[in-house]
């Protein structure tokens, strides 16, 4: 790496004649003599017009990264950024003095050349660190690689920012933690933070509904006893809600959701839908929810024994989609499935629910064997069921189920409901939402489009 020593001309002329086409200098910035800039080759730093640096500030732009600061940024004094990949500071930041960005750590080793451990065996994790527009970091704050800060958000002094902020929000402590928010401008829409969900499973997931435009236009709903056609089919049920509130709850991150359940599927369908939807589509997800069993017993009682799945085959199908998506998910979710209602005499019914739930176990321990989470919501299904009983047999019109094994709006909200708890207590969607630890070649590679406008051609 190069810095600037020579004291003989402005900051400005110094910086652009010893880094070159690597630095691009905007008009009207504050840069002070004793400003530290390193840029390695094929790294390019951006700093934008009128932005101020204070005293005893260090930028470091390794190997192949990129270090962008938008126009009318304030940093104060001594303060230290290091990128491996990249790092963006939107327009309008504020940064106060004392503040650490590094978009990288060292990657532990398992097996270090020679049986023992030295520091540089270990190589380097990277993932970008981004700051939206008008943020402000107080004194002190250290933000650690694959954050990205919400636009005006506030960050107070020594806080550890760990883990993604959210527009306007208020965050302080170690780690951070959201105290309150703000009104602020809105979010720049540029640069989108995207998360894509999957769902593999049965019609409990699929839950198709007949659509009609007018049927769901309040100003032209029709008349009752009128006749209206059937345009198609929307999925619904609480994969739908579930996308709904995820959307509600976080309106800056755009949600691809793809949902792949499949009325009647056995888990040796569900198996070749996951294999043609990562193999075929070549698709990646954040977030995964995956579930299914329940017509792989219900085909043995209904004397399908062709389409039957039993309790080993199943196993085997269930580790081979785990596998499979173990490589192609950040995150899983395996959804028990939810007990058979009164489809049947009761006898039979309950000798279905213990099968049924002999799978649900197989599942648990699968999914813990894989790193997955598990999401019982047999329990609270069964719990809620059972309340709901009494009022059932009063002539109060509620069930969970449809037909004893399709769930009616209430068994829908019991999901969404147990869906949205694992979410929250797990902060599933504020770990999915920092930018994942990469090898810091791959880390270059795949973040490198999040910097790409910020870098000429020719660099």
């Amino acid at each position: 790496m190069t810095s600037t020593t020579s004291p003989d001309r402005s900051v400005a002329e110094r910086l652009s004649a010893e880094h070159g086409p690597a630095l691009t200098l905007g008009d009207s910035c504050t840069l002070p003599d004793d400003l530290v800039v390193e840029i390695a080759p094929g790294a390019h730093l951006t700093i934008g017009d009128r932005v101020s640096i204070g005293r005893g500030c260090t930028i470091q732009v390794h190997r192949g990264a990129t270090v962008a600061i938008g126009d009318d940024v304030s940093m104060g004094e001594c303060i230290f950024v290091s990128a491996m990949a990249g790092i963006r500071l939107g327009d309008g930041c504020t940064l106060s003095s004392t503040v650490d960005l590094r978009d990288h750590t060292r990657r532990p080793v398992a097996h270090p050349p020679g049986g023992q451990s030295v520091p540089w065996t270990s190589g380097f994790e990277a993932a970008p660190i981004i700051i939206e527009a008008g943020a402000i970091l107080s004194p002190k704050v250290t933000v650690t690689a694959g954050v990205r800060i919400g636009a005006n958000a506030r960050v107070g002094a020594n806080t550890v920012v760990s883990y993604s902020i959210a527009p306007d929000a208020v965050d302080t402590g170690v780690p951070a933690g959201t105290r309150r928010t703000v009104e602020g401008a809105p979010a720049p829409r540029d640069d989108v933070r995207t998360l894509s969900v999957g769902f593999f499973g049965t019609s409990i997931m699929e839950h198709l509904e007949a659509f009609n435009s007018r049927m769901t236009t309040q100003a032209d709903l029709p008349e009752p006893g009128s006749r209206v056609t059937v345009e198609g089919w929307h999925s619904r049920g609480w994969v739908h809600r579930l996308a709904l509130s995820l959307r509600a709850a976080w309106p800056y991150v755009t949600f691809d959701v793809k949902n792949h359940g499949e009325g009647g599927a056995t888990s040796r369908d569900i198996a070749g839908i996951v294999d043609n939807a990562l193999t075929v589509d070549g698709f990646g997800y954040d977030l995964v929810f995956l579930g299914c069993g329940i017509n792989d017993v219900w085909r043995r009682f209904q004397g399908r024994t062709a389409e039957a799945v039993g309790l080993d085959e199943y196993t085997r199908h269930f580790t081979t989609m785990l596998n499979q998506l173990s490589g192609h998910a950040r995150q899983i979710i395996v959804v028990s499935e939810t007990p058979f209602g009164p489809i049947d005499a009761p006898a039979t019914v309950g000798e279905m629910n213990g099968e049924l739930a002999r799978y649900n176990e197989a599942a648990a321990t699968t999914a813990v064997g894989h790193g997955a989470l598990f999401l019982n919501v047999w329990t609270p299904f069964a719990a809620a069921a059972r309340n709901l009983a009494p009022a059932a047999a009063a002539d109060d019109p509620v069930s969970l189920w449809s037909d004893g094994v399709h769930l009616t709006e209430l068994g829908d909200t019991v999901l969404l409901q147990q869906a949205e708890r694992i979410l929250v207590e797990h902060r599933i969607i504020e770990k999915l939402l920092d930018y994942p630890l990469l090898e810091r070649e791959a880390a270059l590679t795949a973040y490198g489009p999040l910097f790409a406008r910020f870098r000429p051609t020719s660099s």
